[in-house]
Formats: structure tokens, C-alpha cells, sequence
């Protein structure tokens, strides 16, 4: 995608619908090359310029010709804190490229869990992930197998990555109002917190494992 990033074709062209010209949108009138920057920036994960150029009002919303937008970027790259940044400055978590993807897709179909989180907070609609069939419990469980096989990871690098996969879930399940189930996270998370072993934090990661795989299954049954 990064290769993709760079490619761009002249005004004037045909595009499909929702597809937007490069430099055209609500921010055009600010400076087109501005918009590309944005997106550059983004895709390169050069956060000071993503923080200039929206400080000086470029619109985060703006796509490429492909309909892809600064966001759309900083997902699939995985840069949670650009992401928040496009976030507080209007970006439209839900507005999807020109093959329909959301951000929120992107971030899934590339494994990162702290920026499907933000994302999530932000207000990305859950069902844009149903048409790939990968949702956070999904990719929580291929996650939480990989920690299971204890390959080479350290205390404190599994700890996070289960604090991420658990708040990742929280906000997943509260999104779909599943308030129960959030609540059961949420003492999953309190454990993690008191754990000073590996067989502690192991033991909360086969229990979260044994949660994810029952809402799997639960999910599967609600929607026969």
C-alpha cells in the first residue's frame, strides 16, 4: 500500500462513485498539494508534518483518486498516534476507499489492535468489518494463540500485548452492547494488573482465550 500511496493520475479523469479527484473536497480551496502532503505524511508516518498540516486547517477527510484518505493510511500502517491525531481534527472513521474499505478494515486486515481500538472510540461503525468476516474477536484469538505458544516473548511484552488485545474487546463489545460480556473484561483486566509472573499473566491469557473463543461461538449462533 505504502507503493500505492504514490501513485496518482491528472484532474479530469472519470472516476467511480464516492471516489473522490486528488484536491478535491471540503479543503481544496485551502491548497491542493497540501491535501497529497497529508496523505505522504500519513503514509510515511511522519507525525509532525501530519500535526503541522492539520493545524493549518488541511482537511483530513480529502481522498486520492483511489478514495483513500490520510486515515485510511495511518491505519493500515499501524500509527496509533497518528491516527488519534486525524481523529481529533474531523477525520471520518467510517468513509471507505474506493474498493469500500474503512479504515477500521484496514487496521483488521493488517493485525493492528491499539489503532482498531482508537478507532472504535472514535466512532467507527463495527459492521464495516462484517463483509470480511474478521472482526476483533477474530483477530484476537489468532493473537492470543500466538501468546499461548510462548514463543520468545517476554513478561512485560505479553502483558501488554494481552492489556491491548482486552481493550481492543471492551470497546468492541460495548459497541455492540454486550455490557455482560464487557464486564467480564473488564475483571480480566483488573488481574493483568496484580500479576508478577509469567504463570500470572499466562493464566489470564488462557482465561481471555477461553472468553474469546465462547463469544466466537456465540456470535456464530446469533447470526444463524
Amino acid at each position: 500500500m505504502a507503493a500505492a500511496a504514490q501513485q496518482g493520475k491528472g484532474p479530469g479523469r472519470q472516476r467511480g462513485p464516492g471516489v473522490q479527484e486528488e484536491g478535491v473536497g471540503p479543503g481544496a480551496e485551502l491548497e491542493p498539494a497540501a491535501l497529497k502532503r497529508l496523505r505522504e505524511a500519513a503514509n510515511s508516518n511522519d507525525l509532525d508534518t501530519v500535526q503541522q498540516l492539520l493545524e493549518d486547517g488541511t482537511d483530513p477527510c480529502a481522498a486520492d483518486d483511489k478514495g483513500r484518505t490520510a486515515l485510511h493510511f495511518a491505519s493500515c500502517n499501524g500509527n496509533d498516534h497518528i491516527v488519534q491525531l486525524l481523529l481529533d481534527h474531523g477525520a471520518d472513521p467510517n468513509q471507505r476507499d474506493g474498493l469500500g474499505n474503512t479504515p477500521l478494515h484496514l487496521a483488521a486486515c493488517t493485525n493492528h489492535v491499539p489503532v482498531i481500538t482508537t478507532l472504535l472510540r472514535g466512532g467507527a461503525r463495527v459492521d464495516a468489518l462484517d463483509r470480511a468476516g474478521r472482526t476483533p474477536l477474530h483477530l484476537a484469538k489468532s493473537k492470543l494463540n500466538i501468546l499461548q505458544e510462548g514463543l520468545s516473548h517476554s513478561l512485560e511484552a505479553v502483558r501488554l500485548e494481552v492489556k491491548q488485545i482486552i481493550q481492543m474487546l471492551r470497546e468492541y463489545l460495548e459497541r455492540l452492547g454486550r455490557h455482560e460480556q464487557k464486564e467480564q473484561l473488564d475483571d480480566l483486566c483488573s488481574r493483568l494488573q496484580m500479576t508478577s509472573t509469567k504463570e500470572q499473566v499466562d493464566e489470564v491469557t488462557d482465561l481471555l482465550a477461553s472468553f474469546t473463543s465462547l463469544s466466537l461461538q456465540m456470535q456464530k449462533m446469533e447470526k444463524r
